[in-house]
């Protein structure tokens, strides 16, 4: 069973110190199907935990506030986890939120004029899993993965339209068409850890959708294949609205920058 070291740094750099920033943190995995988390911690300079709970997602969350003025701000999450390959399955539903939640439209999943063309086209299964592979298939030729040409406010309408994006877009888009398919289907964010499948210094995105028997199975669509043990899971949730690593508001004038990064060994 391999075992990762993941480190994830997130700095905040403000022209001038802000009156008051509070973050709402996405950045603790837990033990689960697939993953075993044996030791996380956050650590912060300019800023401090306030609270810890969990969304109606399940996922653990932080709340960290700046005490002071600061110009800069740094949230460092590290930890080691054990991971084993599940053969993409996630297994039963995990959290107190009906699944004809997960069939609806989000503001980033919401059926448009390109969508509704590309739903008119999709490839047809009466098996499930087979179905939702094609789907895969069918989102990442439609969708070429390439960097520069979208943000992480594009919808999967935006990027369907523009026909190029990355693994949050490819997930947006199939999450869109899922859904419209009758599946019950979320975002889930972490980690990749294969090599030559994608930028380790960054954090990852697939989707899952829920089949009768199996539960939720996941689908990576960038790189066509299922989540195996070389991938963390962070969070889930209906889309990137939820699942973000580090949101928050701030109180003050000025620009800032913000920039992230991953290691992992």
């Amino acid at each position: 069973m391999p075992l990762f070291t993941v480190q994830h740094q997130t700095k905040y750099q403000f022209d001038q110190p802000p009156k008051q920033a509070i973050q709402h943190l996405h950045l603790t995995p837990k033990t689960g199907p697939g993953q075993i988390v044996q030791k996380w911690d956050i650590e912060l300079q300019g800023a401090e935990i306030a609270l810890e709970s969990r969304d109606h997602h399940g996922n653990i969350v932080h709340i960290a506030v700046q005490r002071a003025p600061e110009t800069d701000i740094a949230i460092t999450a590290s930890g080691d986890i054990e991971t084993t390959d599940t053969s993409g399955i996630y297994g039963a539903h995990d959290n107190m939120l009906p699944l004809p939640l997960f069939r609806r439209e989000t503001a980033y999943c919401r059926m448009g004029p390109v969508l509704k063309k590309l739903a008119g086209n999709m490839p047809t299964d009466d098996n499930k899993v087979d179905f939702l592979h094609g789907l895969s298939s069918y989102v990442a030729e439609k969708v070429t993965y390439e960097r520069g040409h979208t943000d992480s406010t594009t919808t999967a309408e935006e990027a369907a339209q523009l026909g190029f994006g990355v693994c949050q877009d490819h997930v947006h888009v199939f999450l869109a068409l899922a859904r419209h398919a009758g599946f019950a289907a979320r975002y889930v964010s972490g980690y990749l850890m294969e090599p030559g499948l994608g930028d380790a210094s960054a954090s990852h995105a697939w989707a899952e959708a829920h089949i009768d028997g199996l539960g939720w199975v996941g689908f990576d669509i960038s790189n066509a294949l299922s989540p195996n043990a070389g991938y963390v899971r962070l969070a889930s949730g209906f889309d990137y609205t939820d699942i973000q690593p580090v949101a928050g508001l701030r109180y003050g004038e000025g620009a800032e920058k913000m920039s992230a990064e991953v290691s992992v060994q």
